[in-house]
């Protein structure tokens, strides 16, 4: 009798063991298998972007790890900004919001200007918003998302205005346009002259040669008049062709 007690009892104790690593087991299973769908599923979000004070972007991206299909967005109340009008249209109105995306692939993001700071402050229009997302997996599974958006944390915010590759671009664009402006042509500006120090050598030697070789007709007395009366230039032009000279020595040392 006794026996049997202990041999129920042992085999009870161990259905419960068996039973109690079953269960753990099986949850084990599903925490793998859930860690592993976060993973790999597709996560898509509506995000504020404020990267650019004070204008805010509105920022559409799959941050997940795999295709995003069937997205809807829904926000409560309806977007609104200071650029809404009836010519214009009305951010809410936009496909993106008011039809599905069919496809978002990981990292894409679409993104659009929402509004400026200081014209909404002015509008005194919402800074909270209700967002529900949802969407569909590559195996079909549905995902429902709601998240809160909310201007109002980004007030009185101090930001450091960051260079990025584009003001780089700029920048070079803007030294390329002023170095093509200096070339000689149609459309171009009067050009550069370059001179180097051979050609300040040859300008100089030229006009030494010029100076020395100038005819002396201009200089000789006029008819009627004696030769004796005519000014002898001779001794003159010795003296500026060496003051020329000298001036060059001077301007370019040690180049002749």
């Amino acid at each position: 009798m006794d026996t049997n007690i202990w041999t129920t009892a042992a085999l009870s104790i161990q259905t419960f063991v068996f039973g109690a690593a079953a269960v753990f087991a099986y949850r084990q299973v599903r925490e793998a298998l859930l860690t592993r769908e976060n993973q790999t599923r597709p996560f898509v979000i509506l995000d504020f972007d404020l990267s650019h004070p004070p204008f805010i972007h509105l920022v559409i991206t799959n941050i997940g790890k795999t295709m995003a299909r069937r997205v809807r967005i829904q926000t409560d109340p309806p977007l609104a900004n200071t650029l809404d009008d009836d010519k214009a249209g009305h951010i809410a109105k936009l496909r993106v919001f008011t039809d599905e995306i069919p496809t978002l692939a990981p990292a894409r993001e679409i993104r659009m200007l929402f509004d400026s700071f200081p014209q909404r402050e002015e509008r005194k229009l919402a800074d909270t918003y209700t967002v529900t997302i949802t969407y569909e997996g590559e195996r079909g599974h549905a995902y429902v998302d709601e998240m809160i958006l909310d201007l109002s944390i980004y007030r009185n915010i101090e930001y450091i205005t960051e260079h990025t590759i584009h003001d780089v671009h700029k920048q070079l664009k803007r030294i390329a346009d002023a170095v093509d402006s200096w070339g000689a042509g149609l459309g171009h500006g009067s050009g550069i002259l370059v001179v180097t120090r051979d050609d300040k050598r040859k300008d100089r030697a030229l006009a030494r040669r010029h100076f020395r070789a100038r005819p002396e007709a201009g200089l000789r007395a006029p008819r009627g008049e004696r030769a004796s009366d005519a000014v002898d230039v001779a001794p003159g032009r010795e003296r500026a062709s060496r003051a020329l000279a000298s001036a060059s020595e001077r301007v370019d040392p040690g180049r002749s």
